[in-house]
């Protein structure tokens, strides 16, 4: 590696970006080396901050949160201070190339939602995956992943998607065995228990490893949460199977902004238990006990992207369990530590941290109607930039055609 640390030296970035590729496509295991580790995180950050800045919104809420005497500085330096945590702000200042691609789509981006899916009154990436598809001529398929059960009952669902290409589309229309075509390899992007989701279809299915380039886990609830730790001590002796109201139970245990009312469906395959255990710290760390060396074995590259925020940046309703995040790590995005965000593997490299609490990351703007007057649900960081800098990436490194 010492010609990488040579050129990285000289900032000659193409021929870094030129020599990690070559050195991936003749050894996948050179993802854990801590030199291409240190190069990806870098690579990343620069893309998402080539992207952000074309984004007006955040351009603007970035400005606003500047200092009077900063509003002058580049656009790049309000993205990097607004939207990057820790050291990693500095690196507006690096210039590195455009993505160095030719193409992308003939992979398919399969995305795994997490819990909730569908019951809250926005998706993940709702604005941002059709756009990015149409630019890019990319397909994008969501896993219609149930939105209350555990992960291994969800693994038939993420499977439609990755095999069948049955599902949801990009804007969350069904795509059912009648308009459905085949990904040929596939790209896998999955959000918080949408992570833990993959990481079970991977340890079930060691088959798929030839057709799998790549998984991105965003704030991936890979190591459980302190919450469901608490909530399922509190559930766990209830005959939640007498319970016939959902409208009830989820607002009451989840959160105040789940409407079931006419979103429920699938009401069969509900297992709120098992969904609660499932994302506990300790029944997360049984699993990756278990399971973590069967799946790095099988070689697939694996990239964290974790958030980061403060109290003052959190709905009203999330302010307690915030509080009680930072006694295990401030830098918590009100749901997940930085441990229980990362998938613990060699073969896993941490791209960045990102200042974004758990639902601004993926999430739009909530409907006024909908926030029950809390603040913080505006949702303005710039998701569309984030997937788009996650493609460009991984098209970059030779991980989608």
């Amino acid at each position: 590696m010492e010609h990488l640390k040579e050129r990285l030296e000289k900032k000659d970035y193409v021929a870094v970006i030129n020599d990690v590729k070559t050195l991936v496509a003749k050894d996948r295991r050179a993802f854990s080396d801590p030199d291409i580790k240190a190069w990806c995180g870098a690579r990343w950050r620069n893309l998402f901050l080539q992207e952000a800045v074309k984004d007006r919104k955040a351009l603007k809420v970035a400005r606003q949160d500047s200092p009077k005497t900063h509003r002058k500085k580049p656009g790049v330096y309000h993205i990097a201070d607004r939207f990057l945590m820790g050291d990693a702000r500095a690196e507006w200042k690096i210039e590195m190339p455009e993505a160095q691609i030719e193409g992308m789509g003939d992979t398919t981006f399969v995305f795994c939602p997490g819990l909730l899916n569908g019951l809250l009154p926005v998706r993940a990436f709702t604005e941002a995956f059709p756009e990015i598809e149409e630019e890019y001529d990319l397909t994008i398929i969501r896993s219609d992943s149930h939105p209350f059960r555990d992960s291994e009952a969800n693994i038939p669902d993420l499977l439609n998607a990755i095999n069948d290409g049955q599902g949801l589309a990009a804007d969350t229309s069904p795509i059912g065995k009648g308009n459905a075509k085949k990904p040929k390899d596939v790209v896998l992007m999955g959000y918080s228990k949408g992570s833990a989701d993959v990481l079970h279809v991977l340890a079930a299915h060691p088959e798929l490893k030839d057709r799998i380039r790549c998984f991105f886990s965003w704030a991936g609830a890979v190591g459980g949460a302190y919450s469901p730790d608490g909530l399922y001590e509190s559930i766990k002796d209830l005959d939640l199977g007498t319970v016939k109201n959902m409208g009830e139970l989820f607002p009451r245990i989840i959160s105040p902004f789940v409407n079931t009312q006419d979103r429920l469906r699938r009401l069969d395959e509900y297992d709120v238990e098992a969904a609660i255990l499932g994302l506990t710290t300790y029944k997360s760390q049984e699993y990756l006990d278990k399971n973590g060396p069967r799946i790095d074995a099988l070689d697939i590259p694996i990239f964290n992207i974790a958030g980061a925020t403060v109290i003052s940046e959190v709905p009203s309703f999330q302010i307690l369990d915030t509080l009680k995040l930072n006694k295990y790590d401030v830098n918590n995005d009100m749901q997940l530590t930085q441990e229980q965000a990362k998938v613990p593997l060699p073969m896993a490299t941490d791209l960045a941290m990102l200042h974004g609490n758990h639902w601004d990351l993926s999430y739009g703007q909530f409907p006024r109607h909908c926030r029950m007057a809390s603040p913080n649900l505006d949702h303005p960081f710039p998701k569309k930039a984030a997937v788009v800098a996650i493609i460009k990436f991984a098209a970059e490194l030779g991980l989608m055609d």
